[in-house]
């Protein structure tokens, strides 16, 4: 029998017991075997993630779509399939080894979106503008299938903070456009890298949040009419996605929060007190003092802050102490720096929710 470590996109989509475990979201379950087998191999996630798409996209079943989504879609996978036939190492995938099982397998696959695409996208909110957006930029999205806050790095090293059951959409770079976009589904809060040429804008469902470089939180679930967003530091404008004008947008300040309903359209505008500020965002002050501080304490004091969770090897940097002032910069920009104090060999990576510190040692 094949081990589960050396499964392919298709092996996922052929076994049973994981098809039935995407299908009845058994992510939601920890103690669910695929649940715990998924968390122990994260090297494996971006595979799961795949085969977990196309699961879910294969079972949708409901109201037709139009001709133009479908020639869209179609377009799209056979682009896809050039990318790839083009690159000059080749795909390990067995799942796209064979063009002409693959093309087969569009066709079918393109038949169930025309029976299911409008349903499916209608139950995910999911607009055809960001289907479109999606389609045309390449957007990456990270989904919080978790119990856990999930760290999410953006490209212009902002941080997003998304809570369970939550999902965010970006391109791949924001180079080249005059805004920096993404769109989000749940809630998130966000740390964002100030830079005043290049706006930071949140689409989420029925408005859109406007910001130079603050942090503040955006809720914007699919079962609440509500859409809350709530200012920790910095300007918050948010106005209505048809667009941006003077009498249709809201200023926010630190300390203040708005509450959009999604079906009447009535904004609420009010000011929040502190504690409850720290509960829907976070608990990060504006400056983080260490003097001669262990490693262990300032990473200790990050989870605390920002409700993450950091995996390093403590013997291996017990004996590293560090001095420095963490102001306003977004979590990632803090972890850049003190991986750095540490030594040229240090860095971090994220998998799905837990920040993992790799590192050879101080000054190593």
């Amino acid at each position: 029998m094949k081990k589960y470590n050396d499964y392919t996109i298709d092996d996922f989509v052929l076994n049973p017991s994981f098809v039935d475990w995407v299908k009845s979201s058994g992510y939601k379950n920890p103690n669910d075997f695929w649940t715990k087998w998924v968390d122990e191999n994260p090297q494996q996630y971006l595979l799961v993630q795949q085969a977990s798409d196309f699961i879910l996209a294969s079972a949708v079943e409901g109201e037709t779509v139009s001709d133009f989504q479908v020639e869209l879609l179609v377009n799209k996978t056979l682009s896809t399939i050039n990318n790839i036939e083009n690159q000059r190492e080749p795909i390990q995938l067995k799942f796209f080894q064979n063009r002409e099982w693959l093309l087969k397998l569009v066709a079918s696959v393109v038949i169930v979106f025309t029976m299911g695409l409008g349903a499916y996208l209608w139950k995910n909110n999911i607009t055809e503008e960001l289907l479109l957006t999606k389609i045309n930029r390449k957007l990456i999205e990270k989904e919080n299938l978790t119990a856990q806050k999930m760290p999410v790095q953006l490209p212009d090293g902002s941080t997003a903070l998304l809570q369970p059951n939550s999902s965010i959409s970006f391109p791949a770079t924001f180079e080249n456009a005059s805004n920096r976009e993404v769109y989000l589904k749940g809630q998130a809060f966000f740390e964002v890298v100030k830079n005043a040429n290049h706006p930071f804008l949140v689409h989420a469902k029925d408005v859109v949040v406007k910001v130079l470089g603050t942090s503040f939180t955006v809720q914007a679930f699919l079962k609440s009419t509500d859409i809350k967003v709530v200012v920790k530091t910095g300007k918050v404008m948010v106005f209505p996605k048809e667009g941006e004008s003077t009498e249709n947008t809201i200023t926010l300040l630190p300390n203040q929060q708005v509450v959009v309903n999604s079906e009447s359209h009535h904004a609420n505008q009010s000011n929040v007190e502190l504690a409850e500020v720290k509960a829907i965002t976070s608990n990060a002050t504006p400056s983080l003092e260490f003097s001669d501080t262990p490693i262990r304490n300032i990473f200790q004091t990050l989870e605390k802050v920002y409700g993450v969770t950091i995996y390093f090897d403590e013997k291996l940097l017990a004996d590293c102490s560090l001095t420095t002032s963490l102001a306003d910069e977004p979590l990632f920009e803090k972890l850049k720096l003190i991986c750095e104090a540490i030594g040229p060999n240090s860095h971090f990576e994220v998998v799905n929710e837990k920040i993992i510190i790799q590192s050879r040692g101080c000054n190593q």
